[in-house]
């Protein structure tokens, strides 16, 4: 697959429902979204080939209804707003934190929508390794929203044909790669999972009860967390540190640290 392609397609599938943590968890965009019911479609021009079905034009709706977000890899009929880019290559850029100015439709008519939408994007910024926050509440919604995109992030490159993952999930048989975050002072386990099968692969929140985790990842606190994510220590030196235990094969931990990293290259 065209590489701008695939890395739109991973915001899509993995960056934008991500959005439904801080509607949930942060209480200024949970209040702003509360009361709004309306659609935004983010779409760019492509030239049509076999990545995108033949058509011209990429693109992501994403449905808000009182705090309700669902996210569909379609253009939409009607949108109330919508931010279109003459490139994937500039719709990308602008997802990762860089700069793109997309023609905006529908912004006049819903100023208000517009500011909220623009909002609720820097909010996904918080993920790029140079977003470093200082604050309690902040430094969580890192973590949880990193941990959740990049769960279903290795899931779709999967899916969407990464040579090198599909070998490395191809004659693995079922196995559940668990992500967990111990965070007490916000009264709950961050948690999310990836499932391998025959070259299957599918994402999920909360711990797998299933199966026991083939491996385990285990981050001792959001700041041991963020210390990994952010590079700040490798991640062996992550283990010796005590920020994150392993549970599991190593070498296949290791492995899939390295398909992470290469993830976080491509997004950010």
């Amino acid at each position: 697959m065209d590489q701008e392609i695939m890395i739109a397609r991973l915001f899509f599938r993995a960056a934008f429902p991500v959005m439904k943590v801080p509607l949930a968890d942060d209480p200024a965009i949970k209040k702003a979204w509360a009361d709004v019911k309306a659609t935004v479609q983010f779409s760019a021009d492509c030239e049509p080939g076999p990545d995108t079905d033949g058509q011209s034009r990429i693109g992501a709706c994403l449905y808000f209804d009182h705090g309700v977000l669902e996210v569909v890899e379609e253009l939409c009929e009607k949108p109330d707003l919508t931010l279109h880019f003459k490139t994937v290559k500039a719709l990308n850029a602008l997802l990762s934190g860089g700069l793109a100015v997309p023609s905006i439709r529908g912004g006049l008519k819903n100023p208000g929508l517009l500011v909220k939408m623009l909002t609720l994007l820097m909010r996904l910024t918080l993920m790029l390794p140079s977003n470093r926050p200082k604050d309690p509440v902040k430094k969580y919604l890192k973590v949880k929203m990193s941990i959740y995109m990049i769960t279903t992030a290795l899931s779709n490159y999967n899916r969407l044909g990464d040579p090198k993952m599909r070998e490395w999930t191809a004659t693995q048989p079922d196995r559940i790669y668990q992500f967990s975050v111990a965070t007490p002072e916000f009264g709950e386990l961050i948690a999310a999972y990836l499932r391998v099968r025959g070259g299957k692969t599918k994402s999920g929140r909360g711990v797998y009860t299933r199966r026991r985790p083939f491996v385990h990842f285990r981050f001792s606190s959001v700041d041991g967390a963020l210390k990994v994510l952010l590079k700040e220590v490798e991640f062996v030196q992550g283990v010796e540190s005590g920020c994150v235990a392993i549970d599991g094969s190593p070498e296949y931990a290791a492995k899939m640290n390295d398909f992470m990293a290469v993830l976080q290259g491509m997004m950010t």
